[in-house]
């Protein structure tokens, strides 16, 4: 049995598996909503106000209550009850963990936009590749339905003595090299999209088809090496990130530094002694004892714990800055390789598309060639198949400059569908 009746026979018995046909924009928004990454990105949003709360929760008022039930010898009781509310007024070590708690609520809002980029980039990536995929496929079938008529006609031809056995070895070898080049292209679409529907969440019982038209390649809205570095010092997630670990380092130094700093709390305590619990709010004010005070805290500073809280701090903040410099640079180095690649992806699409319009006129003078018996039908055929495979080229270069431009989008963090999508 052949490979192409094997592959017959296992799609005839495989079930039929439903259509889903999504441009970019559909894909882009389902991903937004179903994708394992979407939780993520909900996760780090969340996650940034819990930061923020826990460093506001020092300086806020702390209210502690106390009951206590002692049993005398004359098997009496006596409950106590005391209930502090305590303010803080001045603490060094509270305000530094505002400040951090501030900073570190900022950079998980950064890692949240740093992962919805990420899922848009992947996203259109995967999608192109698809789409690329699709197009590959139409033209390995269009280019195998060529080879199949070529052979035909040249086998018959063959046993009629009006071509050589050279022309029919010919029209078999490119027979066989067009079945090749098929089950190449039904793998590659196979892979394209489990990895879109990996990508986006979709279900793997659907099959995806990409409707996106692309006329026109993507357009960059930088205009030099050098205004899309600024681009990125300024909006890169990744960079402003580790600009806020920079910062928070800092702030601890500082933190440790004014451990020795003494502080200061106001307070207000309720105090009720007796027999008896009270019954009610009003039983339990008439016999409360109000006290207001000021409590002041004065460290009894230890050297040697005191000094290596220091140093390490300072290791962090160096090892922080380490980062923030190592980040850039991979950043720098990414953005340089961004632009050659979208530059390269460019110039390979304006000589697809000149390659594509030589090869349609070429079918063009050869079609009527063959309609003046100038040419055969097998060469005729041949001309078809490589302006399908051209035509393919040129849709995969135009699909290319897409997937260049969302790197770079990517890169400056951008995270709304149509900034990536170069529009």
């Amino acid at each position: 049995m052949t490979i192409t009746g094997i592959l017959f026979i296992a799609l005839t018995l495989t079930p039929a598996q439903e259509t889903l046909r999504l441009n970019l924009d559909q894909a882009l928004t389902l991903a937004l909503k179903n994708s394992p990454q979407a939780m993520d990105v909900g996760t780090a949003r969340l996650q940034a106000v819990v930061t923020a709360l826990q460093g506001a929760s020092p300086l806020l008022p702390s209210p502690a209550l106390t009951l206590t039930g002692t049993k005398q010898e004359n098997n009496s009781a006596i409950w106590n009850t005391d209930l502090t509310l305590s303010q803080v007024l001045f603490d060094p070590t509270a305000f530094a963990a505002l400040i951090s708690g501030i900073v570190n609520s900022d950079y998980h809002h950064l890692d949240a936009r740093d992962k919805t980029a990420r899922l848009i980039y992947d996203v259109t990536t995967d999608y192109l590749n698809l789409l690329k995929a699709q197009l590959v496929l139409n033209a390995a079938r269009k280019a195998l339905e060529q080879a199949a008529a070529s052979k035909e006609l040249t086998t018959a031809r063959f046993h009629l003595g009006e071509v050589s056995r050279i022309d029919l070895l010919r029209s078999e070898a490119f027979y066989s090299r067009s079945r090749l080049n098929l089950l190449n292209a039904e793998k590659a679409l196979a892979l394209a999209q489990e990895k879109l529907k990996s990508t986006a969440g979709i279900s793997t019982g659907v099959a995806i088809q990409a409707t996106e038209e692309l006329s026109q390649p993507a357009q960059l809205t930088v205009t030099s090496p050098e205004s899309l570095l600024a681009l990125i010092e300024k909006e890169n997630p990744s960079v402003q990130m580790n600009t806020r670990l920079n910062t928070v380092s800092r702030i601890n130094l500082v933190s440790a530094i004014a451990r020795i700093i003494p502080t200061f709390t106001v307070y207000r305590s309720w105090g009720f002694l007796d027999t008896t619990l009270p019954r009610n709010y009003h039983t339990w004010q008439e016999r409360t004892t109000t006290t207001d005070g000021i409590r002041i805290s004065v460290p009894i500073v230890n050297i040697k714990d005191f000094f290596i809280t220091i140093l390490d701090a300072i290791t962090a903040s160096r090892r922080a800055r380490a980062t923030l410099a190592r980040t850039r640079l991979q950043i720098y180095a990414l953005a340089r390789s961004a632009l050659l690649e979208s530059e390269e992806a460019s110039l390979r699409y304006q000589e697809a598309k000149v390659n594509f319009e030589l090869n349609r006129t070429l079918y063009e003078l050869a079609r009527t060639q063959y309609e003046l018996g100038a040419i055969s039908l097998v060469e005729l055929l041949e001309v078809e198949a490589n302006l399908a495979q051209a035509e393919a080229g040129y849709f995969s270069a135009l699909c290319d400059t897409y997937i260049q431009s969302a790197q770079i989008g990517y890169l400056l963090g951008r995270t709304r569908v149509r900034e990536m999508k170069g529009r």
